[in-house]
């Protein structure tokens, strides 16, 4: 996948790697753009990391445009404003999302890629600013994209941490203003126990390369404002939601239940897929499952894409 560097409405910088492919054999009469949005820690080269992990390939396969972002404060995209008093970072970084960085990637790569629709796609932390932009689209009396469906993995109801774990990590996160894994930290909370064979030794070794430091307000508002607050944006979402979470998560309790649990906050969408990968670790896109899941999430968002154009949403720009 080939790099970007745009400027943003509001003069900031937002970086990114995306695949604008022809058309293929296999090229759907109705072709969403995919945005994917990174977690914490990583960045844009999550999608595009060994060649059966890469969107890029499928894109290609496909003829389905992809772009992936680098979120605020990651590598060379800028950091999000100060958080005002009475908001939080992951409300703020879903109002950026929404006013500055959708709208600039559909005018960049949207209609000139030939794509009707978005669909955005995100996996964990990155989850937040998906719902909170979704959420905020619907609001909206006329937008200022098309935006058809909404992917979410690696995110559930419950974190497998208590809420008083990790309190030396957050108070050192508040004196340096940012959030790092000391090297193989991060190797178990993403695939689990090397001995479970969830993932290649190579993809772990790419994850620990592509891992970076992360902006310590996701991290803080993750563990002690998200759960409050959430469910208020994700009841305001009107678009098709795929969630998914590998059964074997290590940091969100996963089962069937939970997942199911987490699809019914979004009570306002027409359709809620929600999905539980059996054995699978929290990094669903660089494990074993990673192929599987990358193109039913091409999948998906073609479906949205084709039921977007043959039963148009008069909210949508022409």
């Amino acid at each position: 996948m080939k790099p970007f560097l745009l400027t943003l409405s509001n003069d900031a910088r937002l970086s990114g790697i995306y695949s604008i492919p022809g058309k293929t054999t296999t090229t759907p009469r109705y072709r969403p753009l995919i945005v994917a949005i990174h977690g914490g820690t990583y960045s844009s080269q999550y999608f595009d990391t060994l060649p059966e992990h890469s969107a890029g390939t499928v894109s290609g396969a496909t003829g389905v445009s992809f772009v992936a972002i680098d979120r605020p404060g990651y590598r060379d995209s800028s950091s999000l404003p100060s958080v005002p008093n009475g908001s939080t970072y992951a409300q703020e970084e879903g109002k950026y999302l929404h006013q500055y960085i959708l709208p600039k990637i559909w005018e960049e790569y949207g209609v000139s890629s030939g794509a009707s629709t978005m669909v955005v796609m995100g996996h964990s932390l990155g989850c937040s600013p998906c719902v909170i932009a979704a959420a905020l689209h619907a609001q909206e009396p006329a937008v200022q994209y098309p935006w058809a469906g909404v992917i979410l993995s690696g995110r559930g109801m419950v974190s497998a941490f208590p809420t008083s774990q990790g309190e030396e990590q957050l108070a050192r996160g508040r004196e340096l203003g940012y959030v790092e894994f000391p090297p193989g930290a991060k190797d178990f909370l993403m695939f689990g126990d090397a001995r479970l064979g969830l993932a290649s030794a190579e993809m772990r070794r790419v994850s620990e390369e592509i891992t970076l430091r992360a902006p310590f307000g996701e991290f803080e508002d993750r563990r002690l404002h998200w759960d409050h607050y959430w469910k208020g944006y994700a009841e305001q979402v009107k678009m098709p939601v795929v969630a998914a979470i590998g059964e074997r998560d290590s940091l969100f309790h996963a089962s069937q239940q939970d997942i199911e649990e987490f699809g019914r906050a979004f009570s306002n969408s027409p359709k809620v897929e929600a999905v539980l990968v059996a054995n699978a670790p929290h990094c669903l896109e660089l494990s074993y499952w990673g192929p599987a899941w990358l193109l039913r999430c091409f999948g998906f968002a073609i479906e949205c894409a084709t039921s977007a154009a043959l039963q148009p949403d008069r909210r949508n720009p022409e």
